[in-house]
C-alpha cells in the first residue's frame, strides 16, 4: 500500500515537470520590444516609422528627466551648504554683538569716565572733514616738540656742584 502512494505522488510530479518543459512561449515574446519584424515594416511601413520615432523620443525624455533630476539635486545640494554657511555666519555676527556689549558695559561700569558720557543720537553728532596729510603731519611735530619740552622741563635740577 506504501509502495503505491510513493509510485502515484512520483509520476504526479513527473507530470507536473513536463507540463512546465513541454509549454512554450508566444511568438510575440521571442523578438526584443525595440525591434520589430521585417513582416510588420512590410505591410505598415508608416506605423512601423512612427513606432521607432516614439520608443526614441521617450528614451529621450526618460534621460532629459534623470539629467533635470540630477541638476534639481545637485542645486539644491549646493543651496543648502549655501544656506548652512549664512547660518554660521549669522550666529558668529550675533556672538560678536553680544561679547561686544558684553565688554562695553564692563568698561563703562568700571570707568570712572562713564559718569561724565551721555547718552547720543545720530542727530547729535558732528560731521567734519577728514584733515589734509600735511596738516596732520604739522600737527603730529608740533605735538612731538610740546611733549620733548615738557619732559625736558620736567627732569629735576639737583642743586650744587
Amino acid at each position: 500500500m506504501l509502495s503505491n502512494f510513493a509510485l502515484i505522488s512520483h509520476t504526479l510530479n513527473e507530470k507536473k515537470v513536463e507540463q512546465f518543459q513541454t509549454k512554450k512561449l508566444p511568438i510575440g515574446f521571442s523578438n526584443s520590444f525595440f525591434s520589430s519584424s521585417k513582416k510588420v515594416h512590410r505591410n505598415f511601413p508608416i506605423q512601423a516609422a512612427l513606432h521607432i520615432v516614439l520608443d526614441g523620443a521617450l528614451v529621450g525624455v526618460l534621460i532629459i528627466v534623470a539629467i533635470m533630476s540630477s541638476v534639481a539635486l545637485h542645486s539644491q545640494y549646493l543651496w543648502t551648504r549655501s544656506f548652512t554657511k549664512l547660518e554660521k555666519t549669522r550666529d558668529l555676527n550675533l556672538r560678536f554683538l553680544e561679547s561686544t556689549s558684553i565688554l562695553e558695559s564692563y568698561l563703562l561700569k568700571n570707568e570712572k569716565l562713564s559718569r561724565s558720557l551721555v547718552p547720543t543720537k545720530a542727530k547729535d553728532l558732528i560731521y567734519i572733514d577728514r584733515p589734509t596729510p600735511l596738516t596732520t603731519r604739522s600737527l603730529l611735530v608740533e605735538k612731538l616738540r610740546r611733549k620733548f619740552l615738557e619732559k625736558i622741563s620736567s627732569i629735576p635740577v639737583k642743586s650744587g656742584y
